[in-house]
Order: C-alpha cells, then sequence, then structure tokens
C-alpha cells in the first residue's frame, strides 16, 4: 500500500471514501499498513505501555473499523505509537472528520450521489487544483444565473411537464450546493485554482446576454483579483490541430508533492470518473499543462474578457 492509500483520493484507481463508513475503513487500513510497517504484530501493540491503545480486541476492532465509531484519542495513539509522519497525521484527521459524518454536503444527501461526494471531499482536502474545461464554464466559477441556465438546458429535455416539475426542485438543490462549494475559494486556507477555460465555453451563450455578461464580469474579477485564482482563455486557433484529451478535466493534490494525485474527468450532468494511477494521471495532467503553456497571458486573458463584455453589451438582451 502506498501512500495513496492515505487521504480522499483513497487507494490508487478508487474515488474517494463517499461515506462515513468508507473513510473509516480507510483509516483502519492505514493504521495496519503502519504497523505492519513497523513490524509489529497486534500483540505487540496491545502490550505496550499506552493506556489508550487499548486490549488486542480493541486494536483489532480498530484495524477493521467494526465500531460505531473510531475511537479518536485511540487513533491518534496508534499514528504515534508508529511515529506516523506529520503529513499522515495531517491526513488521518481529514478521514477522522468524514467518518463522523461533519461535512457540510450531507445536509444535501437528496441531490448527492457517491461520484459527486467524492468530488466535494476532494475539493475539500486539496490545495492545488488544476481544471481544464473545453464546453463550459467550471462549477467553482459559475454564478448562479449561468449555472441554472446550464441546469435548465438539461433538465428541459426530459419529456413530460409532470417530470420537468420533478426535476425544478432537484435543480434548485443542486444549484444551492454548488454556489456553496464555492465558498472555499474565500478561505484563507483555501486551495490555489488554476483553470484553463477554452474560447468555445466563453463564447457559447448560455441563458442569455445579461447573464453570459454577468458570468463573464465574474471571471474576470476573479482573474484580476483573486491571488489564488489563475484564469486563462485558450484560444480556439491554439486546438485547431489537437484538442484536449478530455473537454472537462480537473487535477486535485492534496500536497505539494506527486504524492496522492487524482484526475476528475466530467460528464456533463452524468457525474464522471476517476483516476489515481500515476500512469493514467501523467496523461491528463500533461494535457492540461500544455493546454495552459497555450493560453493567453493573465493581461491578455483580462483584454479578451473584456472585450467579450463588450461584445454582449451591444443590441439587445436575449
Amino acid at each position: 500500500m502506498s501512500t495513496q492509500v492515505l487521504a480522499l483520493v483513497g487507494r490508487e484507481g478508487q474515488a474517494p471514501p463517499a461515506s462515513p463508513r468508507a473513510a473509516a475503513q480507510l483509516v483502519g487500513a492505514l493504521l495496519r499498513h503502519l504497523r505492519e510497517q513497523r513490524g509489529l504484530t497486534l500483540e505487540q501493540v496491545a502490550a505496550c505501555s499506552d493506556p489508550v491503545v487499548g486490549a488486542l480486541a480493541t486494536v483489532q476492532r480498530c484495524e477493521k473499523a467494526t465500531g460505531k465509531t473510531l475511537k479518536e484519542e485511540r487513533v491518534r495513539a496508534l499514528l504515534r505509537l508508529y511515529k506516523a509522519p506529520a503529513e499522515i497525521c495531517d491526513e488521518v484527521e481529514t478521514l477522522l472528520k468524514q467518518s463522523r459524518g461533519e461535512q457540510w454536503w450531507t445536509h444535501y444527501s437528496d441531490v448527492t450521489g457517491e461520484i459527486l461526494i467524492g468530488l466535494l471531499a476532494l475539493e475539500a482536502q486539496s490545495k492545488v487544483i488544476k481544471t481544464c474545461h473545453h464546453l463550459l464554464i467550471p462549477g467553482l466559477l459559475q454564478t448562479a444565473g449561468y449555472a441554472r441556465a446550464v441546469m435548465e438546458d438539461f433538465y428541459n429535455t426530459y419529456p413530460g411537464p409532470k417530470a420537468r416539475e420533478k426535476n425544478r426542485a432537484t435543480m434548485e438543490r443542486r444549484l444551492e450546493l454548488r454556489l456553496r462549494r464555492q465558498h472555499m475559494l474565500d478561505q484563507p486556507d483555501g486551495p490555489e485554482l488554476t483553470t484553463v477555460i477554452h474560447e468555445v465555453a466563453v463564447r457559447q451563450m448560455r441563458g442569455g446576454r445579461n447573464i453570459m455578461r454577468e458570468q463573464l464580469r465574474h471571471l474576470h474579477n476573479f482573474a484580476e483579483n483573486k491571488p489564488n485564482a489563475h484564469i486563462r482563455i485558450l484560444p480556439a486557433s491554439a486546438t485547431q490541430s489537437k484538442l484536449p484529451v478530455h473537454p472537462a478535466m480537473t487535477l486535485f493534490k492534496p500536497h505539494d508533492s506527486a504524492t496522492g494525485r487524482t484526475i476528475y474527468l466530467e460528464d456533463m450532468n452524468r457525474g464522471g470518473t476517476f483516476y489515481s494511477e500515476p500512469g493514467d494521471v501523467e496523461v491528463y495532467q500533461a494535457s492540461i499543462d500544455e493546454c495552459w503553456d497555450m493560453t493567453l497571458s493573465k493581461q491578455e486573458t483580462l483584454d479578451f474578457l473584456l472585450q467579450c463584455i463588450a461584445d454582449l453589451s451591444t443590441g439587445s438582451a436575449e
């Protein structure tokens, strides 16, 4: 088991734990790995001088996560006993929090599935997020009007007024969740966000002139004033001979190192797929980096957005 088992990125090739139970099981697996790495048996651990660790059966239950909840003092005592590095201890604290089911998104269980929960968990624990979108403005940068327009385009494809009415309530809840996701970018310890947005996504009209103008002003404000947000426009001319390998890619990095990286490939309004095998990650990260190298500079991006805003300001609003 590599250090990729540590955080919400999960084991290699797997999605982040999507439930408190899954997070607790990951903590147990990590503790077992650390114990074996130290060459200790369960009996030797139970015989240590720390009373918090507990008896043999208690240590076994902790590793198997068979109890209703993990005893956090015991988990921390075992980490000290195994001399776990600070980076691992930090990851375990994140997992312990998730095992308690205290994340803000638990209040949206009616509109979140396993994939979305995994995505929210990755966002919450990443230090670096890099994304490249070809067709839409990324969700973390969408205004309410733009996000609603995108969702309406999808939900209106459902036949029948009853289905559409039912979907409208779902849409409003998902919209509320999407906007709340963005709050992490305003936190002092928020992630560094690097975003490549294809010119197609910027010029594609969503919701009419007023909504698009508001969206582009929002992007301009972020690009100009957010120190932890780096937004660049990828001109259409740059991709005439070679497109990104996927139209919606996001790279999550929980550390400054390459350890624990995860790629998320988004399917429009249909969830997505996680990849954490190093070989898979390298392919998509290379595509994101290649697109970044072809983007406009910061000033050129700001000028481009201003020109698009000006273009939308001419004529009547749709």
